[in-house]
């Protein structure tokens, strides 16, 4: 991932630990589960802070940020780029405890659905307006 030095990142999900240490070691998703819980930042992480390390490759300054991407793009043209994209794919765990897992989260967010918790945020969100 590429990010400007002014960005920030924002991880809901990692916060309440439900996409957290899924995947190959080095997915996203995977590395949200190195984050502290309860980061200083809340649900937010500058691209500048040690932790979004985790998650950014690259930082770059804003006025960088055409330059960079043009880096990346040719980068991502490089011969060991699909080689090595099969070799992650082989390392992701097995598709069945993939499944399993994810017949679990899509129970457990179903059942959040209707929690408290979250009714009052939509109803805190619907009443902003458009």
């Amino acid at each position: 991932m590429l990010a400007a030095s002014d960005a920030c990142l924002s991880l809901p999900a990692a916060r309440r630990a439900s996409c957290r240490g899924r995947r190959t070691s080095g997915s996203a998703a995977h590395r949200t589960a190195d984050l502290p819980a309860g980061h200083p930042s809340g649900p937010r992480i500058r691209a500048t802070e040690p932790d979004a390390r985790l998650l950014i490759d690259e930082v770059v300054e804003p006025e960088e940020m055409d330059t960079a991407v043009v880096g990346a793009v040719e980068r991502l043209g490089g011969p060991a780029v699909v080689p090595n994209r099969r070799m992650l794919g082989g390392a992701e765990e097995p598709v069945e405890e993939f499944r399993r897992y994810m017949a679990e989260f899509a129970l457990q967010q179903a059942l959040r659905l209707y929690g408290e918790d979250v009714i009052g945020k939509v109803g805190r969100f619907a009443g902003r307006g458009a």
